[in-house]
């Protein structure tokens, strides 16, 4: 089972609930040596690497099963590419994945963060409405 870590649209249990259909144990988590950013008229982020003094806060999921995996693959789209990260818990450090940028699109991501409160408070339910989801 693999450990996967979210860091953007994928933090939020609505979100997630409408792309997976287990129940995981989940943290809070932070990696680093890498920088969030919005993508160019969206309301997600993407991750890529920085440098080694900055981190990314996010959510831990534990154990995600194949089915599930594939799942997030699908969701995360080909811009994407599952990368081994070390995730920082209050508790434990862990090895997990998180969908990382590709080199090849990192000209869709702006310079500007990614504000987790303002998607909440003003594009979660934007980019819900354009999610079509699947059939759990």
């Amino acid at each position: 089972m693999t450990h996967i870590f979210t860091y953007g649209s994928l933090m939020f249990e609505r979100v997630w609930k409408e792309v997976v259909s287990g129940t995981y144990r989940h943290h809070p988590g932070t990696v680093s040596g890498f920088i969030r950013r919005s993508i160019l008229n969206e309301h997600y982020p993407a991750i890529l690497p920085g440098p080694v003094n900055s981190t990314v806060v996010g959510v831990l999921y534990l154990d995600i099963n194949s089915e599930d995996l594939s799942r997030l693959d699908d969701f995360e789209g080909s811009f994407y590419e599952r990368r081994i990260v070390q995730v920082m818990t209050d508790n434990n450090i862990f090895a997990a994945e998180a969908y990382v940028l590709k080199d090849s699109y990192h000209h869709i991501a702006t310079d500007k963060d990614w504000d987790p409160e303002k998607f909440e408070d003003q594009g979660i339910n934007q980019f819900l409405g354009s999610y079509f989801g699947f059939d759990h």
